[in-house]
C-alpha cells in the first residue's frame, strides 16, 4: 500500500479496554495518528441509571468533537458505539468517514430503538460483518445498502496454546464455551444420554438460568480467559449449540476451537455456513434435535481418527482465512479507497 497523500487520525470508538488500540502497532508504517474514546473510560456513579448509555453518549460526543480538528476517520467497534458515534457525526460532523467494525447483533432492536439505529446508521460507509447470512439480515432490517456491509472472517491473532499448563479439569471431558445466542437445554438434554461422557461448559449464569444441570456436567461461570483456554485446550472436542438455524453467533468460539485443533459438533445454523463445512471443517446437528446431537457427539468420541481430521482441517482453516492479516488487508484497502475518494 502506498502511503495516504495526508495524515488521518484514526479515531476508535469502542466498549472494550481503554489500552486497546485495535490495529495501531501494524500500521506504524503509515502517519497516521491513533486515539481510543471507550464508553468504560468515562466513570459515572453508580446510582446514575443506563450509565452505559450515557458513557457511550459522552464518548461518542468527544470523538466525533475531535474529529473535525484535523482530517479524520471514525471506527466504531460495535452496533452500540456504531449508533452513538453515527448520530452524533450526523449532528456534527455528517460527512465524517465512519467504519462499523464488528457489526453484529445477538437480538435485534425493536420499536423506538430500531428506528433510531435505523436513522444513525445511514452515516457509516462502511460495515464489517462476520458472516453472509448478516449481510442480509442486517441490510433488510436497517435499511442499509448491502454493497456497504462487508463480510468478513472473524481474525484474531492466533491464541497460544497452553499445553503444558496442568489442567483445571482431570480426566477426560468434552468442552462448550461461550453464551451468546446458546441452547444448552438441548446440550443438556443430550449429556442425559450419554452418562458415560463429561461436558466441562464455561457461560455466564444468564445463559444457563432455570436449567437442570446433569450430573456428568460440570459448569464454570465468569472465569478468566486464561482458564476457559485451559479447559479447551484439554478437552477432547468442543460443542457449540445454537438456539436456532439462522441465528448470527458462535464465530469467536468456533475460531477459538479451531486454532486449538478440536473438533467440532455445531448446530446447523446459516450464521456459521461461513466457518463449518459438514464433515470437513466439523459436524453439523440439526437445531434443537436431542437425539442427532447426541449422536454426533458419540460419532466423534468414538471415531478418533476422524475427530482428529476434522480438527486438523479446521486448524487449516483458521490459519487461512481467521489471522489477523485478513484485518490488517482489509483496513489497507479500505484506506486505499478511502484517500481515492478523498
Amino acid at each position: 500500500m502506498q502511503n495516504c497523500r495526508q495524515p488521518l487520525k484514526i479515531i476508535n470508538l469502542s466498549d472494550l479496554s481503554t489500552d486497546w488500540h485495535w490495529l495501531r502497532d501494524e500500521f506504524t508504517h503509515l502517519p497516521n495518528s491513533w486515539q481510543h474514546y471507550s464508553s468504560l473510560e468515562y466513570k459515572l456513579p453508580e446510582w446514575l441509571p443506563k450509565k452505559q448509555s450515557a458513557a457511550r453518549f459522552i464518548q461518542a460526543f468527544r470523538a466525533v468533537q475531535a474529529s473535525k480538528k484535523s482530517p479524520s476517520l471514525l471506527v466504531s467497534h460495535g452496533p452500540r458505539p456504531a449508533y452513538y458515534g453515527g448520530r452524533m457525526a450526523q449532528l456534527f460532523n455528517p460527512s465524517l468517514p465512519h467504519l462499523v467494525y464488528s457489526f453484529n447483533y445477538t437480538n435485534l432492536p425493536t420499536g423506538i430503538q430500531h428506528k433510531a439505529m435505523a436513522k444513525a446508521y445511514q452515516q457509516a460507509d462502511r460495515f464489517v460483518v462476520y458472516s453472509t447470512l448478516e449481510k442480509q439480515l442486517y441490510a433488510d432490517y436497517f435499511g442499509i445498502d448491502p454493497d456497504r456491509i462487508d463480510m468478513l472472517h472473524w481474525s484474531v491473532h492466533a491464541p497460544k496454546v497452553p499445553l503444558n499448563e496442568t489442567p483445571l479439569v482431570a480426566g477426560d471431558y468434552i468442552c462448550a464455551l461461550g453464551s451468546q445466542g446458546r441452547d444448552y437445554q438441548t446440550l443438556f438434554e443430550a449429556m442425559r444420554l450419554l452418562k458415560h461422557i463429561r461436558l466441562v461448559v464455561v457461560a455466564t449464569a444468564e445463559s444457563v438460568e432455570h436449567l437442570s444441570i446433569p450430573e456428568n456436567v460440570k459448569l464454570y461461570t465468569h472465569i478468566p480467559l486464561t482458564q476457559a483456554h485451559n479447559i479447551l485446550t484439554h478437552s477432547r472436542m468442543m460443542v457449540v449449540p445454537l438456539r436456532d438455524s439462522q441465528v448470527p453467533c458462535g464465530h469467536v468460539t468456533i475460531v477459538s476451537g479451531m486454532f486449538f485443533k478440536k473438533a467440532m459438533v455445531v448446530t446447523n445454523s446459516a450464521g456459521v455456513h461461513d466457518y463449518i463445512q459438514d464433515h470437513q471443517t466439523g459436524l453439523f446437528y440439526a437445531p434443537k434435535q436431542v437425539k442427532d446431537l447426541a449422536e454426533k457427539i458419540q460419532l466423534l468420541w468414538d471415531d478418533t481418527a476422524k475427530a482428529n481430521n476434522l480438527a486438523e482441517a479446521g486448524y487449516q482453516f483458521a490459519n487461512n482465512k481467521c489471522t489477523e492479516k485478513s484485518v490488517v488487508s482489509y483496513f489497507e484497502h479500505y484506506l486505499s479507497r478511502l484517500q481515492a475518494s478523498g
